[in-house]
């Protein structure tokens, strides 16, 4: 009943309808989502919607019914009720052949015919409505950019009809989306398939047309020649109304006044008037057999072309959207209640509304200078900015969305909110955010006096904090110690800045103590110690005049700032990691961008001698790497710098023949894992020999191998290498003459 009155119009109040609704059962989610997808794709002028209410409900967890303690999400499920659909076009297929021959066999032809003809339409619009629903969550960031290639190679690999308008949808939909400097050369792949489909003609001419607009389409860099024309708001309709009302007032008016003068549109002797007449507007006077020509006035009023994406975009949401902790007041944060982790509906129902109306307006013309944004409005946006780098992690696009904000002298206020807004979430988010304000520090487009300002702004009123938060300290050592990597902050300066508000308050030394046990743990306690005393800092700066420092030292556990020897613990903090730990951790790093030397500092710090000289760290640290140099274009390439910035640091831990055949091991086992992609084992090889990271004899060593225990995949690997191990014995036979 709730989905069959949702228009543009209505979303607020029907959303929140749809969230008060006792959804808490794994069948009930499941019934949930069968309801949305079925209107979602019967009604595909609806689809934005409908993806936008799947967007709000994406964070719903119920427990599932046959194993406690596991959730249920509404992501997954919908995910896989989209991939089902997808995947349920080849079934229709068979079955609309086999009822094609049950057709040819029966008597009563005719009756099957149109049967046949309306269950292939019916299937056909599922189809469509489905390709376009996935389309719109895909600009909401809930699919990732390797399910649409997916989609795309499937519905290009058909070559049937009903497949390719399938395509042409969805790339009209997404195309400008997935056509980044990257991932040109396999969209370049896909349409000249696409043209070579149109130049065999063995479509019909009105796919073939639709496959020409595609190619039109992303020619003219994939701006439309007109805008989507979805469902209206009723304000919509009423503002177009008034539009045309006042069009006639002004025909009517130009006629009364052509009267009045005693003429006509053109002058007694046959020329035209000098009168200048309003560009784009039509005054030839309205006759009732002759309809009204909307079509030059469409020029002015017209919705621009371009494509709506409904996502968290800085330039389109307003404060409080999707944020599940409102901003505190009187210098404490109040408790996190149930209503405040709901969306804020009126302003998610603003944003559609505001999205509407700038897409309705006229673009200013470009020799105007843009207008510099308000306290307000960059709080809106880092606000959007915030909740959407949160929740899907894109630090790439939070770091250009920062950069378009272009308000430098207003950053202080993303900072404030950046932290402010992270500071009862997880230990994850508040490391992910202080890995976003190192990034925009080293990118030089956060100023450190900015990020000092919008830090400054909390650390005055954390104690205050401290009443509803009782490990703020740790909170914001979290949030704060990213910013001392390479590109950030050096320890010095940003320890004596982030003090000056806390000296008085005697809390200085409590937020580092924090942060250099947080360092701990990504280097070693005696390397932190040298950091600390090459920035010339002393705790008498910190801490109150009565406070015993040594005292302080050692109930911190920070001794290792004043010189003492430290080695003897450290061995017993260590502990053996499992494989798969080691993995996470170092996966981590690189996706961090982390630098050699930090990677290095983590490996000191956390593993002894005799684990940095295992098997297990060899095969781990080759694996991670590897895997960060991948790069997922169709087919798969690899990224040869980022090779060449990583040998050092395999040359470091691959320090004889054993550990370099313990490395194609893992490079073997990688290449079985993501199911042997043609040529990218010999694009390593090639990268890893260039690059001197493993020796010819460590790889005649693995092609001779007969280790039981490496052979999964070996006979195929060695096929994909061949040319190589010619190459090399060529290029020894050579040397050998010389």
């Amino acid at each position: 009943i709730i989905l069959n009155k949702l228009t543009p119009q209505k979303f607020q109040e029907l959303m929140k309808q749809v969230t008060d609704l006792k959804i808490d059962t794994e069948e009930r989610l499941k019934g949930a989502i069968d309801l949305i997808f079925e209107k979602a794709i019967s009604e595909p002028n609806f689809s934005v919607a409908y993806a936008n209410m799947c967007r709000c409900l994406m964070g719903l967890k119920v427990p599932t019914s046959d194993k406690p303690g596991v959730f249920a999400n509404f992501r997954k499920l919908l995910l896989n009720r989209c991939q089902k659909e997808f995947e349920k076009d080849q079934d229709d297929d068979e079955i609309f052949e086999r009822k094609q021959k049950e057709m040819e066999a029966e008597e009563e032809r005719e009756r099957l015919r149109v049967e046949l003809e309306e269950a292939k339409d019916k299937a056909r619009r599922r189809s469509l409505g489905n390709i376009k629903f996935i389309g719109e969550l895909f600009k909401l960031k809930m699919l990732t950019e390797a399910i649409m290639h997916d989609c795309v190679v499937k519905l290009l690999k058909n070559h049937d009809e009903e497949s390719l308008e399938c395509l042409c949808r969805l790339l009209s939909t997404i195309g400008k989306d997935l056509d980044f400097e990257k991932a040109k050369p396999r969209m370049d792949q896909y349409f000249n398939q696409m043209d070579k489909i149109i130049k065999e003609r063995k479509t019909s001419s009105r796919i073939r047309f639709m496959l020409q607009d595609v190619l039109d389409l992303r020619k003219s860099n994939w701006v439309p020649r007109r805008g989507d024309q979805g469902p209206k708001t009723i304000d919509q309709i009423h503002k177009e109304a008034e539009m045309e009302e006042h069009r006639e007032h002004i025909k009517v008016q130009q006629q009364l006044l052509s009267k009045k003068e005693g003429r006509g549109p053109h002058t007694p002797g046959g020329g035209r008037t000098s009168q200048p007449q309003d560009e784009g507007w039509n005054t030839v006077p309205i006759s009732k057999n002759r309809p009204i020509d909307t079509t030059r006035l469409s020029k002015i009023t017209k919705v621009k072309s371009k494509n709506f994406r409904f996502t968290f975009s800085p330039a389109l949401m307003p404060t409080g959207t999707f944020k599940y902790s409102v901003l505190k007041t009187n210098s404490k944060i109040a408790k996190e209640t149930q209503e405040e982790r709901r969306l804020n509906l009126n302003s998610y129902f603003h944003h559609f509304s505001s999205a509407v109306k700038r897409e309705s307006a006229p673009t200013p013309p470009p020799s105007l200078p843009k207008p510099s944004m308000s306290e307000e409005e960059v709080e809106k946006k880092s606000n959007a900015i915030i909740e959407e780098y949160l929740h899907i992690n894109d630090l790439k696009e939070a770091l250009q969305c920062v950069a378009e904000l272009n308000s430098a002298s207003l950053l202080y206020v993303f900072v404030r909110n950046g932290l402010e807004s992270t500071l009862e979430r997880s230990t994850i988010a508040r490391e992910h955010m202080g890995l976003l304000l190192h990034q925009l520090t080293k990118a030089g487009t956060l100023p450190t006096q900015q990020y000092y300002k919008g830090l400054q702004e909390i650390l005055e009123v954390a104690e205050d904090m401290a009443i509803d938060i009782p490990h703020i300290w740790l909170y914001l050592a979290e949030l704060i110690t990213p910013m001392l990597h390479e590109g950030g902050i050096p320890m010095g300066q940003l320890f004596r800045e982030i003090s000056k508000p806390l000296v008085p308050l005697g809390k200085a030394g409590v937020l580092l103590a924090q942060i250099l046990t947080l360092l701990c743990k990504g280097m070693t306690p005696k390397k932190v110690g040298a950091l600390w005393t090459e920035a010339g800092l002393n705790w008498n700066d910190f801490l109150p005049k009565d406070e015993d420092v040594n005292k302080f030292v050692t109930d911190q556990k920070v001794e290792f700032t004043t010189g003492e020897d430290t080695e003897a613990k450290e061995v017993v903090k260590k502990k053996v990691l499992t494989s798969e730990e080691l993995n996470k951790q170092l996966d981590r790093l690189l996706q961090d961008k982390a630098d050699n030397q930090r990677i290095r500092d983590w490996v000191e710090a956390n593993l002894d001698e005799q684990q940095t000289a295992s098997n297990q760290f060899v095969r781990a640290l080759m694996t991670s790497v590897c895997q960060s140099a991948i790069i997922c274009d169709n087919p798969y390439k690899v990224d040869a710098q980022q090779i060449s910035q990583r040998a050092s640091l395999l040359q470091r831990y691959l320090s004889d023949e054993l550990k370099e055949l313990q490395a194609l091991y893992a490079l073997q086992a990688l290449m079985v894992h993501m199911e042997q992609p043609a040529n990218l084992l010999r694009m390593f090889f090639d990268a890893l020999y260039d690059e001197d990271v493993i020796k010819e004899e460590a790889f005649y060593k693995w092609e001779s191998s007969k280790d039981p225990a490496e052979q999964t995949g070996k006979g195929v690997a060695l096929k994909s290498v061949t040319a190589f191990f010619t190459w090399l014995r060529e290029a020894e036979e050579e040397s050998d003459k010389d």
